[in-house]
């Protein structure tokens, strides 16, 4: 991300605790899906139900709410049958980090203004303890 004076702003986990990219989107992903799908104004719901039987070709189509909810279940759990940590405390975030995490995700402007829900700093914040 682009701090405005031409030099990038690292994200939150990775550039704070030096977390991989890939393994710090795998830690939070579940959590911003679910706060997506959460508003059905956003019609998130609708457009990971449609992902899914791409991604998990048996998932099924049990109704837009049901598949979206097994699509998250399912990549959430793949962390896990990956032998990926699942917890952002299980990488050295502590409690106490979580409030920073959510002002330093505020800035990242670039990926908020893509997501197809508003968040807020009380959301991302409620993001980061689900994670956590």
């Amino acid at each position: 991300e682009l701090n405005g004076k031409g030099a990038t702003r690292p994200y939150p986990v990775g550039g704070t605790f030096h977390v991989p990219h890939g393994l710090s989107n795998a830690l939070v992903l579940p959590h911003v899906l679910r706060f997506n799908a959460a508003d059905p104004a956003t019609g998130a719901h609708a457009l990971y139900a449609a992902l899914a039987p791409y991604v998990f070709p048996d998932i099924g189509t049990e109704g837009t709410q049901k598949t979206c909810a097994a699509f998250i279940d399912r990549l959430a759990a793949l962390s896990e049958k990956l032998g990926l940590q699942t917890k952002l405390r299980e990488v050295g975030i502590g409690e106490e980090h979580l409030e920073k995490l959510a002002a330093d995700a505020m800035l990242q402007q670039r990926l908020l203004v893509n997501n197809p829900r508003e968040v807020t700093q009380a959301d991302a914040l409620a993001i980061y303890r689900q994670a956590w």
